[in-house]
């Protein structure tokens, strides 16, 4: 499994990634700690690159949710028609697993992994579709919140006290081939749903008072960051001593770039810990911020204490 904590580059999205009939297919996730991190957004910016550097690459399903930029990334990506269910008298889109599979593209782009379908269709997962369509040969681009991950959901329920409906099962990470972290700072998230970058209006206090509280948005983008953390030290070991590991640990580099913002020292511990299953290099990269007085810096003491810890 590839583990990206930063998104690649798209050339090097097209140079790892050689699609023909003899080499084996790509199933990634695109990871994130809540709702309107860029998880879509991202997917469909890779998915447009490599389809005009020629890749055969279509839509499954999109949930854009209203968000503008999220449409207009959409770009000129074909999109594979979605299967019409009726249920209780009314009609409901799904994935159309099988057109899929008989279109047969090089990479179909699935948004939110962890949906359940409604009563009638032949999965009761979303999940269970794609891993028909990764196991035909497609590749699959898909999305994820770490809290639909099952062991995550029950720490978010007894932990959070947010209880979740729709979950995926911890062993789906092992037809993962590539795992991407996107990630965005707590305030910043909280920022966009204020603004109604996320969710609608009447959606936006819901939200403040679940998954989108400062500290469980901490929290979240923690467990996120461990998750990918665990999935590469387990990859590392299954390396074993070979050649391979050797060159893993000498090429893989950690680097955390911070502020004097208090989520700094969190940041800092997350990043110290992942070099040390890694057996990595670990830097740190300050960053001074303006208007310090406007998002809850911390004091000049706080400030030297990091810097010391830096060191």
């Amino acid at each position: 499994m590839k583990i990206e904590y930063n998104r690649p580059s798209a050339d090097s999205i097209l140079n790892k990634i050689k699609y023909s009939s003899s080499d084996a297919n790509v199933f990634r996730i695109y990871l994130g700690a809540v709702p309107g991190t860029g998880k879509t957004y991202a997917m469909l910016e890779d998915g447009n690159y490599l389809l005009e550097n020629g890749i055969d690459v279509v839509i499954g399903i999109i949930e854009t949710h209203g968000r503008k930029e999220t449409e207009k990334v959409i770009g000129k990506i074909p999109m594979i028609a979605r299967k019409k269910i009726e249920y209780k008298n009314s009609v409901f889109d799904e994935l159309d697993a099988e057109a899929i599979i008989a279109r047969k593209p090089n990479i179909v782009l699935i948004d939110e992994l962890a949906h359940n379908n409604i009563q009638g269709s032949k999965n009761i997962k979303r999940y269970l579709d794609v891993i028909d369509i990764f196991q035909s040969g497609i590749s699959v681009f898909t999305t994820l919140n770490i809290f639909h991950l099952n062991s995550i959901a029950e720490k978010v329920e007894s932990e959070l006290g947010i209880k979740v409906t729709e979950r995926v099962p911890d062993y789906i990470l092992n037809y993962v081939t590539e795992i991407i972290n996107i990630d965005i700072p707590a305030n910043e998230l909280i920022k966009r749903l204020k603004e109604g970058k996320i969710y609608s209006q009447d959606k936006i206090v819901i939200a403040l008072e679940n998954f989108f509280k400062l500290e469980n948005l901490i929290t979240l983008r923690e467990l996120s960051l461990r998750t990918v953390a665990d999935e590469l030290s387990e990859q590392s070991a299954d390396i074993g001593n070979s050649k391979d590991k050797l060159e893993l640990k000498s090429n893989e580099k950690i680097l955390v770039l911070i502020s004097s913002n208090p989520d700094s020292a969190r940041l800092l511990r997350i990043g110290s810990k992942l070099a040390g299953k890694l057996s990595s290099n670990f830097y740190a990269l300050h960053i001074n911020l303006r208007d310090r007085h406007k998002i809850g810096i911390i004091n000049k003491d706080y400030d030297e204490s990091l810097a010391k810890n830096i060191s």
